[in-house]
């Protein structure tokens, strides 16, 4: 059976990947991505000139 002192180091481990996830990787995936969105568009405007009504 397991005591509760051999859940801690788990348990602490879970903790910190859980907040490496939210803190660090999560937003910084979001800001690569909308960045790279932005980057995107601006290329096609650059080849293709910008959008204007049909």
């Amino acid at each position: 059976m397991m005591n509760k002192s051999d859940l801690s180091p788990s348990r602490r481990r879970e903790w910190q990947t859980f907040l490496l996830l939210t803190v660090v990787l999560i937003p910084l995936l979001s800001v690569i991505t909308v960045a790279g969105y932005g980057f995107i568009v601006w290329f096609i405007q650059i080849i293709f000139g910008p959008p204007g009504h049909l």
